[in-house]
């Protein structure tokens, strides 16, 4: 009896085990799709059957590539999907037919650290990165930090917001952590 109940509750852990990889990996799936292409980005862009179209191109900082054939073409605040539908339309309506393009993100632009840490400045994005890993790599907070009082400037919807973070909250690319200053 005491076997059976172990063996169910085993077969449960798992189970669960196998629910909590499965949803981790659809959000980070869907947090894939959601990226938005800004300044800094350096992109890997391929059209199938074109090497002279396909290399790395980096956005500048107005937010647009410079692609051969289409010249300028803006990539601020698309995702990965939409930018490559609309390469996609351009290429297939004034020079090849049926262009199959594929893009991936080769180097994401850096996030920024300022205020009461040790080392503030510019850092590589890497993924999955928390406020206090970001910390970390900064140096860690000054003894003038106030550890409960950090924000991130983010730019969303075409403007920049400022939002308060948790130590554990999730930094993007291109992002500004702000570690104030305690008053004692």
């Amino acid at each position: 009896m005491a076997r059976s109940v172990r063996a169910t509750l085993l077969i449960a852990v798992a189970a669960f085990a196998v629910l909590l990889v499965s949803a981790a990996g659809a959000a980070t799936g869907t947090a894939r799709s959601a990226y938005r292409v800004g300044p800094g980005d350096k992109l890997n862009i391929v059209v199938f059957g074109q090497a002279d179209l396909s290399g790395q191109y980096t956005v500048d900082g107005a937010g647009r590539i410079a692609f051969p054939l289409l010249g300028q073409v803006d990539a601020r605040d698309k995702t990965i999907a939409e930018l490559r539908e609309v390469i996609r339309a351009a290429l297939d309506r004034d020079y090849l037919v049926d262009p199959k393009v594929a893009i991936d993100v080769v180097d994401h632009r850096p996030f920024y650290i300022l205020g009461q840490v040790n080392k503030p400045g510019s850092y590589p994005f890497i993924e999955g990165m928390t406020v206090r890993m970001a910390v970390a790599l900064a140096g860690g907070f000054t003894r003038r930090a106030d550890e409960d009082a950090v924000s991130i400037v983010r730019d969303q919807g075409g403007g920049r917001q400022e939002i308060e973070a948790g130590p554990d909250d999730l930094v993007r690319p291109g992002d500004t952590i702000e570690v104030s200053r305690r008053l004692f």
